[in-house]
């Protein structure tokens, strides 16, 4: 199979266009394509996609010329809610990236009474950075949309913005006196359903009891104790098999 060249462009429409010099360095420099070469434009948030040529000129007026854009041909269509807990270090990064390969439809970041990280004053560059990762992701995964990154949310905050979700509402608890499997057993793949997991130490217990108030079921998955970057993708792969037909 021929590898499936794919670049991120905006508001894509027929024509000619021009290459900004981001997108430049990345087509010329990192995938060494050159006039004449064809590649997929694609634009995640609007979910379209267009064939593209690098134009003959492209050495001198770095343009390319785009096809009419079309619907992308791999939407998720998840309607998954991944709701996970910060963690240290590059931990959410590797969360965001995995969850975002894996279809997810929304990823919501929240803070809670054991979580080590913090949002802090730089939340709106990590924001930036987490929606640089989850658009690479969508790049090599050949997905045509992209998951919507909410918060990072208080724990209350993000209990009072589920408790008017509708649909199945799940809290990974290792222990938890029912499966992740018996609480998906009438769930079918579009429908919703929301997935949260804890940070480094858990939930504290008082978390859990304010989660069951706002509709979710703790859940056990598996015997043993996974780490938090682990944990949801790891689900997210069990729900993916449950609804691979």
């Amino acid at each position: 199979m021929s590898r499936v060249v794919r670049v991120p462009l905006s508001e894509l429409r027929a024509g000619k266009r021009a290459l900004d010099e981001k997108t430049l360095h990345y087509v010329c420099d990192v995938l060494r394509l050159r006039a004449g070469d064809s590649f997929v434009a694609f634009d995640a948030d609007a979910g379209v996609e267009a064939s593209a040529t690098l134009s003959e000129d492209f050495g001198l007026g770095a343009h390319c010329t785009l096809s009419e854009p079309m619907t992308a041909t791999r939407i998720a269509h998840s309607a998954i809610t991944l709701i996970q807990a910060l963690g240290k270090g590059d931990k959410t990064e590797q969360v965001v990236r995995s969850a975002t390969a894996l279809g997810v439809a929304e990823i919501h970041l929240l803070e809670s009474a054991r979580s080590v990280a913090r949002a802090g004053d730089r939340a709106g560059s990590k924001r930036a950075r987490l929606e640089s990762i989850a658009l690479d992701a969508v790049r090599q995964s050949l997905r045509g949309d992209v998951p919507q990154i909410a918060g990072p949310h208080s724990f209350e905050q993000e209990m009072k913005i589920c408790a008017e979700r509708s649909g199945i509402k799940l809290c990974l608890a290792p222990g938890a006196a029912s499966s992740l499997r018996a609480q998906t057993r009438g769930w079918n793949f579009g429908e919703s359903i929301a997935l949260m997991v804890g940070p480094e130490g858990g939930f504290a217990p008082e978390e859990i009891a304010r989660a069951e108030s706002a509709g979710f079921l703790p859940a056990r998955f598996g015997a043993l104790v996974l780490r938090t970057e682990i944990a949801g993708i790891a689900a997210l792969g069990a729900l993916l098999l449950l609804s691979d037909e």
